[in-house]
């Protein structure tokens, strides 16, 4: 995966707290970062919906109507 720079400022408390759980981890601060920008992400922005939903166009109306006469006929030559 492609990494993209940024800068962060952190008050000094949360620097010394990172640097600390760093060393105990074994794990760089860039990775604690990492992770828990990710996580925080992950967590807070909005699920889509599924993305292929609404993007095609059958050119008919009716479809959800009569779906059943619609698949009735599906995979038959």
């Amino acid at each position: 995966m492609e990494k993209e720079r940024t800068s962060i400022l952190l008050d000094k408390d949360t620097m010394l707290k990172l640097k600390s759980l760093s060393k105990l981890s074994h794990k760089s601060t860039s990775f604690l970062i990492r992770e828990a920008v990710k996580n925080y992400v992950t967590k807070n922005v909005p699920k889509s919906k599924i993305g292929i939903i609404g993007i095609g166009d059958s050119g008919g109306s009716d479809i959800a109507n009569k779906k059943d006469q619609y698949l009735k006929r599906f995979g038959k030559d």
